[in-house]
């Protein structure tokens, strides 16, 4: 048995969805990402990232501003040069995922405003329950929120098995976010709303 904590695993799975989304974005549609992962507390981590990195970004120090204080697993700004998403990994080491985790993850962006979202369990999967769910009701992985002041928002969720052997992401096909293809895919349609339109 694996007695590793959950916590030992953030650099490799860090590194992992760093260089997974720069290359499908690359080989997909040609263009260079940056994405700049952190753990611990959002708010202080995002200006790090934005102070170490001399990030110029069109409301990206706002943002970091006004998220409130909360402590992640894994968070990364992933941007273009001219926009940015905000994506929350939430990273479990458990014999199955279920709803409190899911649960976690969808209130994790939604109180940081965050689009993009990832439970990933280290070697095993979801519970059976949770399976159904993402299966069969896609409200639960596209969250649309409709706010007083007309910033609606949208969060976008998946789930993902981590293989500590092989040192990388099993994908297991639940939610929105089933692969970092799909990821990527959503991230250029978001960087390229203006054009679209």
């Amino acid at each position: 048995m694996n007695n590793k904590s959950e916590i030992s695993y953030y650099p490799e799975i860090m590194s992992f969805i760093e260089a997974q989304i720069i290359s499908n974005f690359k080989a997909s549609y040609g263009k260079e990402l940056q994405v700049f992962c952190k753990t611990g507390e959002l708010s202080s981590g995002l200006r790090n990232i934005i102070n170490e990195n001399h990030l110029k970004i069109k409301d990206i120090d706002d943002f970091a501003t006004s998220v409130p204080p909360l402590n992640l697993d894994i968070f990364a700004i992933i941007t273009d040069g001219n926009k940015f998403e905000i994506l929350i990994l939430e990273i479990k080491k458990t014999k199955s995922v279920g709803l409190n985790q899911w649960s976690q993850l969808v209130g994790y962006c939604i109180v940081s405003n965050a689009r993009f979202g990832l439970l990933i369990n280290i070697d095993a999967g979801a519970s059976l329950r949770l399976i159904d769910l993402l299966q069969n009701d896609i409200n639960i992985s596209t969250i649309q929120r409709i706010k007083a002041q007309g910033n609606n928002s949208v969060h976008i969720l998946g789930m993902m098995e981590w293989n500590s052997m092989t040192k990388n992401i099993e994908y297991s096909n639940l939610g929105s976010v089933p692969s970092i293809s799909k990821l990527c895919n959503l991230i250029w349609e978001r960087f390229n709303e203006d054009f679209q339109s």
